[in-house]
């Protein structure tokens, strides 16, 4: 056995409330990020099925413009198409109308979707009914709206819905509610609504190859892409790029590339305030577990003075006995990080399964606390921790220096 270790092993002291730090502080380190990752995890989930990870449109104006179209069939479409990590690319069209009841009127957005859109993501959050048939050769009259915009016009499902839509002139158009969802994404439940694309397009006068912007979503397995933090993948937006830049034609449409984060980046700066927090938390909680272990360490040292002078007066080098009291020091730490992760490791578990803290959707985008951590961020979260507490235990273990052999042998 290593001597470090051997006699490390061997001193005892008190060194249960340092312990109890670092068993504390990683347990809130880890509970944070894992909340912290829930959020993104959930919101982003739900941004990007409504909008895509990415979205080509006319520079200039938003994505969900009635104003001006692109032109679908780009020539360059079949090389962003291919590139590793895009699962598909689906043209949307937008315009703006009112729906009006009895008691409330409502201005709302009108998204166009077609056939072969693929409605997953509304299938997943669906409460009631069914999802839109648009699959006929006539434009369906079928609506898909959210839960909360039903229940604020007092709605319900296989209601008819009569919406106005104002330009030049006003046009009137009667659907008819398939379904109602809950995205829980309280802005955009209440400000859009599905209908079939060809409406869109023959209410704003376009044709049947023009759409207010092409939705890009990614396969995040091929691409590599962490959904838990909402990071975006920078190759495949760089690939992207470079075809904009090299393929682009005279006869298609001028567009420019927008990442999710600037369709919605209410929510991601929020996002952001939240990684803010969990830095201020986790530099916060590293000090306090440091603290601690700086305290425990120098109660230890002045414990085992007399043996400090001992092993110096037998000839031991002072950094190896520096070492020794490091690797203590390492076992008190590995100690409170084995229990830090064991109790992290089931309240994370109990909020999960079952979801044991609510939240206001209103407020918070989701009616539970989300958990979502992976093993990789367990572990690195782990050993940053881990080599921070070494580190700061240098400083009290540079108190061994100062002991004199013949004074600590005299007080024996």
């Amino acid at each position: 056995m290593n001597l470090n270790l051997f006699i490390a092993k061997k001193i005892g002291g008190k060194s249960g409330i340092a312990c109890f730090s670092v068993a504390i502080s990683l347990s809130i380190i880890l509970i944070s990020i894992a909340v912290t990752n829930g959020f993104k995890h959930e919101i982003n989930l739900r941004s990007t099925g409504f909008s895509g990870e990415y979205v080509l449109s006319a520079p200039g104006v938003p994505p969900n413009t009635d104003k001006y179209p692109i032109n679908k069939d780009l020539s360059f479409i079949n090389k962003i198409d291919s590139i590793n990590g895009i699962k598909n690319i689906e043209g949307v069209a937008y315009t703006s109308g009112i729906i009006k009841t009895n008691e409330d009127v409502q201005g709302l957005l009108f998204k166009g979707v077609d056939s072969l859109y693929n409605l997953e993501f509304y299938k997943k959050s669906l409460v009631k009914g069914e999802l839109p048939n648009f699959s006929g050769n006539k434009y369906s009259r079928d609506i898909l709206m959210s839960s909360r915009l039903a229940d604020m016009l007092n709605y319900k499902v296989g209601d008819k819905v009569l919406a106005y839509f104002i330009d030049d002139n006003i046009r009137v158009r009667s659907f008819k509610i398939s379904g109602l969802f809950n995205s829980q994404l309280g802005d955009v439940d209440k400000s859009m609504v599905i209908i079939d694309l060809r409406q869109v397009q023959r209410l704003n006068g376009w044709k049947n190859n023009q759409v207010s912007s092409l939705e890009i979503n990614i396969d995040r397995h091929e691409a590599n892409h962490h959904i838990a933090f909402g990071v975006r993948d920078k190759r495949i937006s760089k690939a992207i790029e470079e075809i904009l830049y090299k393929y682009t034609k005279d006869d298609d449409s001028s567009v420019v590339l927008r990442y999710i984060g600037q369709i919605y980046p209410n929510l991601y700066d929020w996002l952001g305030l939240m990684n803010l927090n969990v830095l201020v938390i986790l530099i916060l909680m590293l000090i306090v577990a440091g603290f601690n272990m700086i305290s425990g360490l120098l109660i230890i040292l002045f414990q085992k003075i007399s043996m400090i002078g001992l092993l110096k007066s037998i000839g031991m080098h002072t950094r190896s006995i520096i070492k020794i009291f490091i690797t203590k020091g390492a076992i008190i730490v590995v100690k409170g990080m084995l229990y830090g992760n064991i109790v992290a490791a089931i309240l994370c578990f109990l909020q999960w399964r079952f979801q044991l803290i609510k939240l206001n959707p209103i407020n918070y985008f989701v009616d539970s606390v989300p958990i979502y951590i992976t093993l990789g961020q367990i572990i690195l979260l782990n050993v940053i921790s881990f080599l921070v507490m070494i580190l700061i235990m240098i400083i009290p273990s540079n108190f061994i220096s100062n002991v004199s052999p013949d004074k600590t042998m005299r007080v024996e």
